[in-house]
């Protein structure tokens, strides 16, 4: 018996989430768990602590379910200990199951829902849920764009075929570093153009890539029933990047959030590329109009999604809600300073594969991605 991960966040989103028994060590539990819509009541339980005591842990878990619920989903890394302790508590007349692939496994998962503010585009918003990714499909007529993929890419084709989308191009909106782009091996399984900015990709070795311009148009099929423009947005990184989509949809990557803004500290030149931001905030987008719909490349956490599912706000309504978009530039650079802290260790590495710089196994790509992303500015 076994919970797959989007079925288990869409129990919690629909109010049915069962509690969540965390077997994994403290550090690990301390640095990533299971987030979801609502209230997720969790205990941390060690597995070591089931194979030195299995009846005593097995009562502490009874104990807590009476208090706080009559089912239990059971976590751990790869999705194996927590499978001998759900089976486990079975077998002493406790309902649990476990969860399939265990973090690992939500760290993956995804779910794809229609954006409904995107006509006359359509587009499809993929959220990866425990990474906090988010990719896109927009389409006009029946062709389309994928943005920011994930390196799971048979979900964009199934998607595509799914919808009978034809792929006309690839774009990522920066050079990520927090997990593996698909955008090159999307873009060369259909032998489409990966579009990215050269600020970003003038070292890439990426037979697919097209360097793009500021506020260039797409003119791919029919796309056009639709305006597609890129707008360059530094900040996040060099090479950041908007793409507006018709009158609707902005694309932000990596610039704007939901909740907050993107990190200018990544590439350990805090001041430069936090003036940058401010720049691009304050005065490159001044001109796009409040009733855009902004669809960001991440997710800080479930709190920031709307009823629908979907993750997105009005371009008005962040302005008005978020003080950094409203501050004057020496306290825009003053909270950076003080939200800047240590990139983790493995986000150069990606970059470089994302450049097609360099090669990773898959067991290296799993490893090098689990956790959350970590690319909003702390706010302190």
């Amino acid at each position: 018996m076994s919970y797959k991960a989007a079925e288990l966040y869409e129990a919690f989103r629909n109010g049915r989430g069962p509690l969540i028994l965390d077997v994994r060590n403290e550090a690990d539990f301390s640095s990533w768990r299971v987030e979801a819509p609502g209230r997720v009541e969790t205990l941390n339980v060690p597995y070591y602590e089931f194979i030195e005591g299995k009846d005593a842990s097995a009562a502490r878990v009874a104990q807590w379910m009476k208090h706080h619920g009559d089912k239990v989903a059971v976590v751990c890394a790869h999705g194996g200990s927590s499978d001998f302790v759900a089976d486990l508590l079975r077998r002493r007349g406790l309902p649990a199951e476990n969860l399939e692939g265990g973090m690992n496994g939500w760290g993956d998962a995804t779910i794809s829902r229609l954006v409904t503010a995107a006509a006359p585009a359509r587009a499809w918003q993929i959220q990866r849920i425990g990474k906090g990714c988010l990719s896109y499909v927009v389409a006009g007529g029946r062709d389309a764009i994928v943005v920011d993929p994930h390196r799971h890419v048979d979900e964009y084709s199934r998607l595509l075929r799914s919808e009978g989308l034809t792929l006309r191009g690839v774009f990522d909106t920066h050079l990520h570093a927090d997990h593996i782009s698909g955008g090159a091996p999307l873009a060369e399984a259909f032998h489409v153009p990966y579009f990215a900015n050269p600020l970003d990709f003038h070292e890439a070795s990426i037979p697919a890539y097209e360097a793009i311009q500021d506020r260039s148009r797409l003119r791919l099929g029919e796309l056009e029933v639709f305006s597609v423009m890129f707008l360059y947005a530094p900040g996040h990184t060099p090479g950041s990047t908007l793409l507006m989509a018709g009158d609707s949809l902005l694309l932000t990557g990596d610039t704007l959030f939901v909740e907050g803004i993107g990190r200018p500290d990544l590439g350990g030149k805090a001041a430069e590329w936090g003036r940058d931001l401010y720049e691009t905030l304050r005065k490159r987008m001044a001109g796009l109009h409040d009733d855009r719909w902004v669809l960001p490349a991440h997710a800080a956490g479930p709190r920031e999604q709307n009823p629908d599912g979907t993750f997105s706000a009005r371009l008005g309504s962040l302005r008005r809600s978020d003080p950094t978009l409203e501050e004057d530039e020496e306290s825009f650079l003053r909270r950076i300073e003080r939200g800047t802290r240590p990139a983790p260790d493995d986000y150069a590495r990606i970059r470089l594969i994302n450049l097609g710089q360099a090669e990773a196994s898959e067991e290296e790509r799993v490893r090098m991605e689990l956790g959350k992303n970590e690319c909003a500015l702390a706010r302190r």
